[in-house]
């Protein structure tokens, strides 16, 4: 046994061999997963581009609408510093820094020098604030994105304006990220996956002009009254197929955060202790301490190991819908045609070995994801991990494999329970009567029961609203709680809104205040809850493209995913050669006039379109999922790849996204950042803007100060430079005194354990001791007051030397112009003349380091 102790393997250092299989392992898993997917094509083709009743799509607008303005306008007291010119980045900086590759075909003399120019722009990195950021413009930017986010509420021209909204808030976060926290992340990933729902199809003022336009030709089918022919639904059905979207971005953002928190202190079930107690966000001072020494080391451990588990499998819920789908159409002659022996049976192996592949990736990965204490000896290392994949074993060869066959039982063999009846029989009240009547009649457990009770969305849901309302209650992070609540209206249908809006009428209407309203309105209200359009009244679109095609195009995209994981670069042409086939197929069976088959689904959109879209979910639902893969150094040689396949597309659509909130641990210590500006004489001045109560109503508000200064002093040390000029040019436009540097310190405080507050009793946070560690000093530039530009502005004099400054500026910049003109001609012209030179080539632009990278997907790391 000692012999073999010694043997124990490095932990903290991946075999190569190993990193390698474990990756083409996850690609065989995701290959059998299609394989079973495409066994149940039809369920595919019925449930995804399926059409549904729009008041969902409506609520979503709404929400995102309303909540998009909060979210910005919070920020206000820093719009100056964060996008202005005048701010922490000079126009100069923004655009070497985050706009070179999107200003590739613009010069400030011209502009932009042609249509691909500007298309250039909007592909890239893009923000209107790289070419005027004036504080006024940046003002009046902002109220007019308000104002568009106000009319895609409402649902004006809600194409038009949900595509604004979306690149002006693309312009606003693509300009300078360091306030950027998951929140933005979930703002992007899902305001981006509604451009392309019909969310103006059901209360908006899109559909009001659409139903008076319509009644007035006499061709509305009103709300109320008997159908006839050739008359347009108030409701019209809309694509299903972008909420399907929506609900995968939320399992992929819950199980994500969750696999990664390997932590000793959530294994503990300290994190909701520590949490609760940073300084930047809980909204009760003293009244949290108090109540985390009683309920530190009990209940708030039961409930981080609740939210921890609920987070890692929050899948099921997704699970649970499609058993759901299956369930509710298990009866219908399509869903039986379907089940023929060698699909069912093709299917079942597929996911059988797709399962037993997941088995053996996290047997093999484990050991290398788990976190190890640095001075852990190999005999506890190893006992850590074999304690960890017992665990493992258990959960894949006995409690999964247990509740499968369960279900199959219960499908086979339901059980019917009916309480005893002298159980039912001594009921004192009439209430009590009718319950235990209702209790005393037989009661089913079937697969639908269990589907309900364990996969539904009344558990897994319900569980989200009590998390995210325990931090709208106690934890003062902003939007985070509330925008992450509003995904969750993507899991109702449209009729559940409307039956909702039916109920609160009603109830209106019995009330006093109803009583006094006209009629008329609560009628009007009525209608807006009324039914949409039957599925059985619109007619099928053409012939679906048949399964095999579907297949051998799927194959086409895991072979171009193959080819970049084995080192091929050069895929571009490939990649778009394999979008143009799915749109031949989708037109070519768009140009078969045959008739659809009796029988046939009410798809949405024709042929074309639904390959298109079939290709676009598939293709999107891989970029997402293949980049949130777990970032462990096993999985390095499959993420690389992958990333380098999928992530221009994720950076261009803003959905890059990374969660690690609170992972592997949380912070178990208060971090603050404190400004001190030193004077020409030596005084050292603090600039303050760091204590918990600096804005009124604290507990209220958010303040995006603290997440920013939290950032600069630990990960994002680069922004300190452009901070510290920021502040040498306000502490002359207050003071008229040119300062000599600007000092950056960073203040810690240590949060006690669970244990020691729960024997000593509560601390008071401001009483802790604070450490103070100076970070960086900057010296102020060497004019020590303001840029030329910001001077004249205000127009205060220039020097000789600032003038002869503007000269040299503005004659670089006609020759960087003249050499871009040229370089972005060679490039429009490439093909006839040949790539660009080296004289014309465009001069490299500064870029950020690796450990610079300024992505929102880096800044979801933050633990928070």
């Amino acid at each position: 046994m000692l012999a073999l102790l010694s043997e124990i393997p490095n932990y903290s250092r991946v075999p190569p061999e190993l990193s390698s299989q474990v990756g083409w392992l996850c690609f065989a898993a995701l290959l059998l997963l299609l394989a079973w997917l495409a066994t149940r094509m039809e369920s595919v083709r019925r449930s995804l581009l399926a059409l549904e009743d729009p008041r969902m799509f409506a609520v979503m607008r709404i929400g995102m609408g309303l909540m998009t303005i909060q979210c910005f306008w919070n920020m206000r007291p820093y719009w100056r510093m964060l996008w202005s010119d005048e701010g922490m980045f000079t126009i100069e900086d923004a655009r070497s820094r985050m706009g070179g590759s999107s200003l590739t075909g613009w010069t400030p003399e011209d502009g932009f020098l042609d249509h691909w120019a500007y298309l250039k722009f909007l592909w890239g990195k893009h923000s209107v604030f790289f070419i005027d950021a004036s504080p006024d413009f940046v003002d009046g930017f902002m109220l007019v994105f308000f104002g568009v986010c106000l009319l895609y509420a409402f649902g004006v021209l809600s194409r038009v304006t949900g595509l604004l909204a979306w690149l002006m808030m693309s312009t606003v976060y693509n300009h300078n990220t360091l306030y950027m926290e998951g929140t933005d992340t979930v703002y992007r990933a899902f305001f981006f996956i509604l451009l392309f729902a019909r969310t103006g199809a059901a209360w908006s003022v899109d559909n009001l002009v659409r139903c008076w336009w319509l009644r007035r030709r006499g061709r509305l089918q009103e709300v109320g009254l008997p159908p006839s022919p050739g008359r347009a639904p108030v409701y019209a059905l809309v694509p299903s197929w972008p909420r399907y979207l929506m609900m995968a971005q939320l399992i992929a953002i819950y199980t994500s955060t969750g696999m990664v928190k390997t932590g000793s202190v959530w294994a503990k079930g300290d994190s909701l202790y520590y949490s609760l107690n940073l300084d930047h966000f809980y909204r009760f001072e003293l009244w949290t301490q108090m109540v985390s020494a009683s309920l530190g080391t009990n209940v708030f451990r039961l409930m981080s190991w609740v939210t921890l588990w609920w987070e890692c499998c929050f899948a099921a819920l997704g699970l649970g819908m499609i058993l759901k789908f299956g369930l509710d159409h298990r009866d219908q002659p399509w869903h039986r045609a379907q089940r023929v022996a060698w699909r069912l049976w093709l299917g079942r192996a597929a996911l059988l070995a797709c399962y037993l592949l997941i088995y053996r990736i996290v047997v093999l990965a484990y050991p290398y994801c788990v976190e190890i204490p640095k001075d852990a000896t190999a005999e506890a290392t190893a006992k850590l991990v074999s304690d960890g994949l017992a665990s493992v074993h258990t959960a894949f060869a006995g409690v999964l494999p247990g509740l499968t066959a369960l279900w199959y039982a219960l499908g086979r063999w339901p059980l019917r329970l009916r309480l005893p009846a002298r159980l039912t029989a001594r009921v004192p009240t009439r209430l009590a009567a009718r319950l235990a009547a209702r209790l005393g009649t037989p009661w089913t457990f079937d697969q639908a029961s269990m589907r309900r009770w364990l996969l539904g969305r009344r558990v897994w849901l319900t569980l989200g609203l009590i998390f995210h309302g325990f931090l709208i209650l106690f934890m003062n992070i902003g939007m985070f709680p509330f925008i992450m609540l509003m995904t969750y209206a993507a899991w109702l249908t449209g009729e559940e809104y409307a039956a909702a809006l039916r109920w609160l009428v009603a109830l209106v209407r019995r009330s006093p205040l109803g009583r006094r309203l006209p009629a008329a309105w609560l009628d009007r209200a009525q209608q807006w809850a009324g039914p949409a359009q039957a599925p059985e009244d619109i007619p099928p679109r053409g012939r679906s493209i048949p399964d095999l095609l579907v297949v051998l195009l799927g194959l086409g995209l895991a072979w171009l995913i193959y080819q970049r994981a084995t080192g091929e670069r050069e895929l571009g042409t490939l990649v778009y050669g394999w979008f143009g086939l799915v749109l031949a197929v989708g037109v070519t069976f768009r140009l078969w006039r045959a008739r659809p088959q009796r029988g046939a689904p009410a798809l949405a959109h024709g042929p074309v379109l639904r390959a298109v879209i079939l290709a676009f979910v598939v293709a999107h639902g891989l970029s997402v999922g293949l980049s949130l893969a777990p970032n462990y150094n096993i999985f390095s040689n499959w993420r690389s790849p992958t990333r380098a396949l999928f992530g221009g597309w994720l950076s261009v659509t803003g959905t890059s996204q990374s969660w690690k909130m609170f992972a592997p641990n949380p912070p178990r210590a208060n971090i603050f950042m404190k400004t001190v500006v030193v004077t020409q004489a030596g005084e050292r001045w603090n600039i303050g803007n760091n204590a918990f109560d600096y804005r009124p109503f604290p507990w209220i508000w958010n303040d995006r100060a603290r997440k920013m200064h939290r950032r600069m002093v630990s990960k994002g040390k680069w922004y300190l430079r452009y901070w510290a000029n920021f502040h040498c040019r306000e502490w002359y436009l207050e003071t008229g005194e040119k300062p000599a540097a600007v000092e950056i310190h960073k203040l810690s405080t240590r949060i006690p354990s669970p244990e020691q507050v729960a024997a000593k009793g509560y601390y008071d946070p401001t009483k802790l001791k604070v450490t103070d560690e100076l970070v960086e000093t900057h010296n102020c530039p060497l004019a020590g007051d303001l840029p030329p530009f910001m001077k004249l502005r205000r127009g205060m004099p220039l020097t000789a030397e600032e003038e002869a400054q503007l000269a040299s500026e503005k004659e670089r910049e006609a020759k960087a112009a003249e050499t871009r003109r040229k370089s972005w001609a060679n490039r429009r012209d490439w093909g006839g003349s040949g790539p660009p030179t080296e004289a014309t080539r465009t001069p490299p632009i500064a870029r950020p380091t690796p450990a610079d990278d300024d992505t929102p997907a880096k800044h979801a790391d933050d633990g928070e």
